[in-house]
């Protein structure tokens, strides 16, 4: 049981910041679809697959 707590230790901050990193990416570009979506150019209608 002690050996489980110390690799659990060790390994949660580990864990911790792939989790926050992850979030962040996730937000932040999230935000930005959100915020601005450009209008696409009537020309670019012909290389649409769905119409």
């Amino acid at each position: 049981m002690k050996a489980i707590k110390t690799i659990i230790c060790k390994i949660s901050p580990a864990i911790i910041a792939s989790f926050t990193l992850a979030l962040s990416i996730n937000a932040n570009s999230s935000t930005c679809f959100f915020m601005y979506q450009p209008k696409a150019p009537a020309k670019l209608d012909k290389f649409k697959k769905i119409k």
